[in-house]
């Protein structure tokens, strides 16, 4: 008797999965259930069945990202609705919304001044609410309706990339950070230090400032501890009739005012911009991801002793992302980030429910002195205010061009040098999803004149010794037959040496385009050897319209680049005339 079937089908909800619109009012709260922010579409009220459509499609799709992913957002759909409000009278609620509708809103992004790269993020805010009624209310949305793909593609081909710093420019800009963390650190010591040698007890217990000695800079340090938080008052409180704390305020001026106080208390601006500086150029994260760090950001590396992880969340990505590295040094990570928490721990209770969890607080922000997370525009001012104090020029002479976004372009740039221009490591330390993201951080003139010129000397070491022109160490030793050439035309010393990159010693190497960049690899000057590497340019040059160009220009172009450059022309034209009459080998395809 057959064994019965399983039925895995799940049976449909009588009611739809998502409540329906209504409210213009979205709420957003923190995990406390305490308010956080909230966005009024009763601004969209030309349009209310539509408003109350879109509010709900953002009130579940944006509930968790970050806030700045959320204003974002919201700023984009009042275009959306100005769009309508010009264009398509007709279209009051989404159901109205047909392919024509999109496409006509996809031309008129086209005609406004902004890049391609803007075009597409207004653009895929408004897909992400359509394709989200459309999965969850498809009751609500056109039945016809299709949404475009992508209608702006090879954005970021035409984006202005970012300039990055040189080696000595950053080297310049981490021995200031260096600097102000190091004053920093050894001021907040001392404060510890003072506190640690007075009697807290008997100040505490002390209600009246008269008989305490405020010019004793201890003292001054437990009063505003304990009957403040660790938090200076403002002057206005101070001097306020009745507060009785004038002799607090002039003890305030005798040591050197708030700021001196305060530094031997807590981080000040300056400082966690110092700060941030130091950790976003090792950890490579994004400006936003950096400003947003939390102070839960280390953990323990599970196989490898001694290395410390430190994670960080990217909104974009929607990923938390994170890199390994030793607590060996006083510059490193781990202990810049302890030094942090510790210099921000007075701080937690009195910055927002929302700030209480972030890594990077700091008191005294701008004139209001308030606390919590330095704002966006605060921390670009704050970073140019770091770079005219130190004087930082770059190598051309004139004041540095310095943001947090340029730690993480030039890190990386910087760091692609330093692996060899290995892309796949590069993408590793970047966290990037694919190679060709991180590709479009380091495809700079600088980088490809580096990797042409490094190839070429090595491509022309070989022809060299092949030619018996260079005094070799080895030079006793004869050199591979042709027994040992490979697909691509090039003679290998030991195809059994294991050295490409997915190979194995002892076993054949398969990786035929690997010999680019082999030690292994020598280029006889024979006329088979040159057939063969005409036939591979060949074959290099077809698979450009075989396959997707960024992935042509990232895996193949410098090879081709380097064949008809460096390799080819060291050729006699005689042999290169005889080379080109005879046919070429079939090659394995590119892709």
């Amino acid at each position: 008797m057959p064994r019965p079937q399983k039925d895995y089908q799940v049976a449909p909800s009588p009611e739809l999965l998502i409540g329906n619109p209504g409210a213009l009012l979205v709420n957003v709260v923190d995990a406390d259930g305490q308010l956080e922010c909230a966005f009024d579409f009763a601004v969209f009220a030309a349009r209310p069945a539509m408003a109350a459509e879109w509010a709900l499609a953002f009130r579940y799709h944006y509930a968790v990202r970050q806030p700045a992913n959320r204003a974002n957002a919201y700023r984009h759909l009042k275009l959306w609705f100005a769009f309508l409000g010009e264009h398509n009278a007709e279209v009051v609620a989404t159901r109205d919304i047909d392919t024509s509708v999109l496409n006509t809103f996809i031309v008129w992004l086209g005609t406004r001044p902004w890049s391609k790269g803007t075009r597409y993020s207004v653009w895929s805010i408004i897909k992400q609410h359509l394709a989200w009624l459309k999965r969850n209310r498809p009751d609500l949305v056109h039945p016809d309706l299709d949404i475009p793909f992508n209608p702006f593609p090879r954005k970021n081909a035409a984006a202005r990339q970012r300039e990055v710093l040189s080696r000595d420019e950053m080297e310049r800009v981490l021995a200031a950070a260096r600097k102000d963390i190091e004053a920093a650190w050894a001021r907040f010591e001392e404060g510890r230090a003072m506190l640690a040698r007075v009697n807290r007890a008997a100040i505490a217990a002390e209600p009246d400032l008269a008989k305490l000695d405020l010019d004793d800079i201890g003292v001054m340090l437990a009063v505003i501890d304990d009957r403040f938080g660790g938090v200076p008052p403002k002057v206005n409180d101070m001097l306020r009739k009745g507060a009785e704390l004038w002799r607090l305020h002039f003890a305030t001026i005798r040591h050197g005012g708030v700021g001196g106080i305060a530094g031997r208390l807590f981080a000040l601006p300056d400082t966690i911009v110092a700060y941030m500086i130091a950790i976003g150029a090792q950890t490579y994260a994004n400006a936003e991801a950096l400003r947003l760090m939390r102070r839960d950001c280390l953990s323990k590396h599970l196989l490898l002793e001694g290395r410390v992880m430190v994670s960080w969340h990217k909104g974009r990505a929607g990923r938390e992302q994170r890199r390994s590295f030793l607590r060996d040094k006083s510059f490193s990570v781990p202990v810049l980030v302890e030094q942090v928490l510790a210099m921000t721990e007075r701080l937690v209770p009195h910055a927002p429910q929302v700030d209480q969890g972030a890594l990077f607080l700091t008191g005294m922000i701008a004139a209001s002195r308030a606390i919590g997370v330095i704002p966006c525009y605060m921390a670009s001012k704050l970073t140019r205010r770091f770079v005219e104090r130190h004087g930082l020029v770059g190598d051309d002479g004139k004041l540095l061009k310095l943001t947090l976004a340029t730690l993480r372009a030039s890190g990386l740039t910087l760091a692609h040098e330093r692996l060899g221009h290995d892309i796949l490591k590069t993408q590793a330390l970047a966290n990037h999803a694919t190679p060709d993201t991180t590709q479009r951080y380091v495809d700079r003139p600088r980088v490809r004149k580096a990797q042409a010129l490094a190839i070429g000397r090595l491509q022309a070491r070989f022809v060299e010794v092949a030619r018996g022109n260079v005094d070799n160490p080895r030079k006793s030793e004869t050199l591979p037959d042709l027994r040992n050439a490979t697909a691509a035309g090039f003679i290998c010393r030991d195809p059994l040496a294991g050295i490409a990159e997915g190979q194995r010693r002892g076993q054949l190497c398969t990786a035929w385009l690997g010999c680019f960049t082999c030690p292994n690899a020598v280029i006889p000057l024979d006329e088979e050897v040159l057939v063969r590497l005409l036939a591979t340019r060949a074959a290099l040059a077809d698979g450009r319209s075989a396959m997707a160009p960024e992935r042509w220009r990232l895996l193949y172009a410098p090879k081709l680049e380097i064949l008809e450059r460096d390799i080819l022309p060291r050729f006699p034209g005689a042999m290169l005339e005889a080379a080109a009459r005879k046919p070429l080998p079939q090659l394995p395809p590119v892709e």
